[in-house]
């Protein structure tokens, strides 16, 4: 009768999940964020009733994810981990009802799975060196409720300046953003959604100071610009940009040696 699970930080003999897992078919909520975990079994197929799942596990060795998960129709919250082998083919087309979703990989999904996701309002997507991004752009363009978007890049790839390929702006709802793929400068204002809030730029390596376009985002409140994000080493925050932004932080910047603040800005 079991409804919450949290096996978090839990070590399991040999990286396997029990199967007996799947005899806890009333559960609600299961977490295994930072579980010692290599291998889920395919009984979990049996957890239809699921509202929470975050498969976020501790493994420096590739995880393989049963497909299972097409079946658990009623999910609202799912956190996939963020190393999957190569084996892992995921369909989750079906799961019309998720709110957040995290990790969703071009690798071992389709990208029209997310067509059908139209609740969605958290997405963070995980870019892989297979991803068409014509079929991308065109599946998000779907999710007209997100608030929050995210891009990386696989960590054993770069991607170059296919962030250009993404037209941000009908995403009227978008208040987060961030971009963790490699581009040498930062798209035009045009391209962002107009009401953004917050945005967060990591590992971009920008050559172009992206601070003329960022000032002209009349909404921003916080910018973070971190780990390598701009590699140029001058940086301009000119009179009457950022009208009202209330946070800035830049860090792992190891390029940037001049930073001109203008008085107003």
């Amino acid at each position: 009768l079991l409804r919450v699970l949290d096996l978090s930080w839990v070590k399991f003999e040999g990286g396997k999940l029990p199967s007996s897992i799947g005899e806890l078919i009333h559960l609600r909520y299961l977490r295994l964020t930072d579980a010692g975990v290599s291998h889920l079994p395919s009984t979990m197929r049996n957890l239809k009733l699921l509202l929470y799942l975050n498969l976020d596990v501790h493994n420096e060795d590739l995880i393989h994810v049963p497909n299972v998960l097409k079946e658990m129709l009623e999910l609202r919250y799912l956190s996939l981990p963020l190393k999957m082998d190569d084996k892992t083919k995921l369909e989750l087309g079906d799961l019309v009802n998720l709110e957040y979703l995290f990790g969703f990989s071009t690798q071992h999904t389709s990208a029209t799975d997310l067509l059908r996701m139209t609740k969605l309002r958290h997405l963070t997507v995980s870019l892989s060196e297979r991803c068409n991004y014509e079929t991308l752009s065109s599946s998000l363009r779907e999710l007209r409720n997100l608030e929050t978007l995210y891009f990386f890049y696989s960590p054993e790839i770069f991607i170059v300046d296919h962030v250009g390929e993404f037209v941000l702006d009908h995403f009227i709802h978008l208040k987060e953003l961030g971009l963790a793929v490699r581009m040498s400068k930062i798209p035009d204002q045009h391209q962002f959604p107009p009401h953004l809030t917050h945005i967060h730029l990591l590992f971009c390596r920008m050559e172009e100071d992206p601070m003329p376009i960022l000032e002209k985002l009349l909404h921003l409140k916080s910018v973070e610009l971190t780990d390598e994000a701009f590699v140029g080493s001058r940086m301009v925050c000119s009179k009457g940009g950022f009208p009202q932004l209330c946070a800035l932080n830049i860090s792992e910047e190891s390029e940037l040696e001049e930073w001109i603040v203008e008085e107003g800005s």
